[in-house]
């Protein structure tokens, strides 16, 4: 299964502004969601205290992960130069440049092999995620180990293999972006759901809730990376929707009509 990446494409392009100060002192203003870290690989990048660096954000919001590390680069080169130059630098790509030159959401591949009973009920789950993470490991790692966290979506998996292969590669070092790989993983989840229910020819929705967690005390309520799901009303929730919005009718109705119909064809699934 490829699952694409995604720009985040912030509102406002990375940008940033640096004032050279007295002594090893530099002030920068950043578009940026992590400010501390901003400090630190400035000093970092001068070789100065992260106490003579005073970093300056105006807002915070809509960055989607894109600021949360990407902005150190842009800052980082205007210190540089602001206290090279003892003037004022200020760095803004052109949005074009902006996405060329910072990382995405990381796209993967997923491998995987499911073993399932006559009922779809899921008895294994064998699965590797290869993550293309660009030529740094930025936070390539937390992202591929929660891809891994999130791979059980709402179902148990009663015997389970699953790894995560972050992939160096020659492209721009993808990064931080909203669900921090989690996205991902649930993906996959629900397609192991699909998977099993074009094999069996039945509706995904009776697969899914076969293999739900179960209730605690269940045997079915541990989560392959061993925490207890506890409080979990996801059947009957599940449940009452299939009820109140008239599911099966509306799904029969659907399939009666692309049988019908040749050319227009509407999605059931």
């Amino acid at each position: 299964m490829e699952i694409g990446g995604q720009e985040h494409f912030y509102l406002e392009s990375q940008i940033a502004l640096a004032i050279p100060g007295e002594d090893d002192e530099v002030a920068v203003w950043s578009s940026t969601q992590h400010p501390s870290e901003i400090q630190h690989i400035v000093g970092h990048v001068l070789d100065i205290p992260s106490n003579a660096v005073t970093v300056y954000q105006r807002r915070m919001g809509g960055g989607f992960g894109g600021k949360e590390t990407q902005g150190n680069g842009f800052a980082a080169i205007a210190a540089l130069a602001a206290k090279k130059l003892n003037r004022a630098i200020k760095v803004r790509p052109d949005r074009d440049e902006d996405m060329m030159i910072t990382g995405k959401r990381h796209d993967f591949v997923a491998f995987y092999d499911i073993g399932f009973d006559d009922d779809g009920v899921i008895e294994g789950v064998d699965a590797t995620f290869a993550a293309r993470c660009g030529f740094s490991s930025d936070l390539s790692g937390p992202v591929t180990d929660r891809t891994l966290f999130h791979a059980d979506s709402s179902y148990y998996y009663p015997n389970v293999h699953m790894v995560s292969r972050p992939l160096k590669t020659h492209t721009c070092s993808n990064t931080a972006y909203r669900g921090f790989g989690g996205p991902q993983g649930m993906l996959a989840g629900e397609r192991f759901i699909e998977e099993i229910a074009y094999a069996l020819q039945k509706d995904p929705l009776d697969i899914r809730k076969a293999n739900f967690y179960g209730a605690s005390g269940s045997g079915r309520d541990v989560t392959p990376y061993h925490q207890t799901v506890e409080d979990n009303i996801i059947l009957p929730v599940v449940e009452e929707l299939e009820k109140t919005t008239d599911y099966r009718a509306r799904r029969q109705a659907i399939i009666d009509f692309n049988n019908t119909s040749p050319i227009i064809k509407r999605a059931s699934r």
